[in-house]
């Protein structure tokens, strides 16, 4: 993988095509400073499925408590745009890097913990790893799924976040420098909400995240390791994930949003995301549980 090629400070006509509306709604709450994120200023933390929705929100959450961010994804526009809206907010160029890559390839992954030190000499490596690249479709149920639906589940959800966490966790043992691992369950990982309508193979590539998340704990545990692990759980959030579960239906993802009375916004995730990570650090938040406040189940 490699970095963009959107330039530091964009032409002004180029930011005139691609920027998004300054006005866009951001939570309040993301400028503000919150306790325990001081320990990781100038730090590096990495996000996968950056390009939109709970990504890009973290990207930004991330960004403007001072972190370096590297934003991982595979669509080149999308990082582009995001790079552009960082511009407009005026993240520092210094703080925020790019960086177009397949997580279901191994040997791209692989590469990142030295793209990051290439980047940034000072800080040597990946500090925060926040596992958020993850897909559905629609195609996928036991009885009658397309098989290849099932690879792509499984090659995203569950070997692209099992290699990222590889890849990050050798660098902080090379570099003997700790930090926290955040994966991205939802609560598809703790029930079976859609199984009538052919949910199940989706749920089960959760369910292996979730038990990822514990067992990479308790390998770290088990070694004596200062590694903290997370996870957290969302319900249902408003983003390009219905998009893609409908192979690109706009009007069917609309449709499928409308069911839900209510909906978390990508922000909403992106604060959880800062709270684990503000945690003292002999504080480890194993599990977050965040749903809209009239979601059932």
């Amino acid at each position: 993988p490699t970095p963009t090629s959107t330039p530091q400070s964009p032409p002004q006509q180029q930011q005139q095509q691609q920027q998004l509306p300054t006005t866009a709604p951001v939570s309040p709450s993301s400028t503000q400073q919150i306790s325990g994120m001081q320990k990781w200023q100038d730090k590096v933390a990495l996000v996968t499925g950056a390009s939109s929705g709970i990504g890009w929100a973290t990207c930004e959450a991330l960004a403007q408590q001072g972190m370096r961010v590297v934003a991982v994804a595979r669509r080149k526009e999308k990082l582009e745009a995001l790079q552009v809206h960082m511009h407009n907010l005026r993240i520092p160029p210094t703080h925020f890097l790019p960086v177009v890559c397949d997580i279901t390839k191994d040997a791209e992954v692989a590469t990142l913990p030295r793209i990051v030190a290439k980047r940034w000499p000072d800080a040597g490596g990946v500090d925060v790893l926040i596992n958020n690249a993850g897909l559905s479709r629609n195609d996928a149920s036991l009885m009658e799924g397309n098989v290849a639906s099932w690879v792509e589940m499984l090659s995203t959800n569950v070997l692209g976040t099992t290699m990222a966490i590889k890849a990050t966790v050798q660098d902080m043992r090379r570099r003997n420098k700790w930090g926290h691992i955040i994966n991205m369950v939802g609560l598809s990982g703790h029930r079976i909400p859609d199984g009538p309508q052919g949910g199940g193979f989706y749920c089960a590539t959760k369910s292996a995240v979730k038990t990822i998340t514990e067992g990479l704990r308790q390998e770290a545990r088990g070694k004596m390791l200062p590694l903290r692990v997370s996870s957290i759980s969302p319900g249902v959030v408003e983003t390009e994930f219905f998009t893609v579960k409908n192979y690109g239906d706009a009007e069917a993802a609309r449709n499928t949003i409308q069911n839900y009375a209510s909906c978390l916004q990508p922000q909403d995730v992106a604060q959880t995301i800062l709270w684990c990570l503000s945690a003292p650090d002999h504080v480890e938040v194993n599990d977050v549980v965040v749903r809209p406040t009239e979601q059932l189940l």
